[in-house]
């Protein structure tokens, strides 16, 4: 059930003339061509007849939900559209799942996977749960090491709900303005077709 706020704002966001949709992705692409942002990524599109069974070996992607041919060709298409459009790409960290880890090698050819990633619904211990919130946050708030190139997060989509209340779907991107500390700003979202 939607929020009044929430109805609002989508009634808001439906009514808006597609020119000055347009405006705010071109100035958000224009910011991640300036560098110095955090740039979460939900893994491409999968195959939803599948599901995570066992998560005991991250490595047996057979066990998991993985990327479906529109999928692969979304994340190569980031990638290409990265490239394109001057989008600097420094640091570029994965969670665990093969979706994920398939979408950055495919868009990048380069990952690092690190644990305070791991798909947020797959956790049980509630300690950990908050670890990986907090984690996020931090992430989201630390500017890359090189203020001229963004830090790409390729995550899960209720990781960054829990860590900053942003929703996107499979492929889409947040942008972040890191402010140091455990401080960001969401500058906005994108689908792969606004690229």
């Amino acid at each position: 059930m939607f929020s009044r706020f929430t109805a609002g704002l989508l009634t808001a966001l439906l009514l808006m003339p597609a020119p000055l949709m347009a405006d705010n992705n071109a100035v958000l692409i224009e910011q991640m061509r300036d560098g110095g942002l955090v740039i979460y990524w939900r893994h491409a599109l999968t195959d939803r007849s599948q599901r995570d069974s066992d998560l005991s070996d991250m490595d047996r992607c057979e066990t998991q939900r993985n990327l479906n041919s529109p999928g692969r060709q979304q994340a190569r298409g980031v990638g290409d559209a990265f490239e394109r459009l001057g989008i600097p790409v420094g640091t570029v960290l994965t969670s665990a799942f093969c979706r994920n880890r398939d979408t950055a090698e495919l868009a990048f050819g380069r990952y690092e996977e690190v644990d305070d990633l791991f798909n947020l619904p797959a956790v049980r211990d509630q300690a950990r749960r908050e670890w990986l919130v907090t984690s996020l946050r931090e992430r989201l708030a630390t500017p890359p090491d090189d203020a001229a190139q963004n830090t790409v997060i390729v995550g899960h989509n209720l990781n960054l709900r829990a860590a900053a209340n942003v929703f996107i779907d499979e492929g889409g991107i947040a942008v972040f303005e890191p402010l140091g500390g455990n401080r960001f700003r969401h500058l906005g979202s994108l689908r792969p077709e606004d690229l």
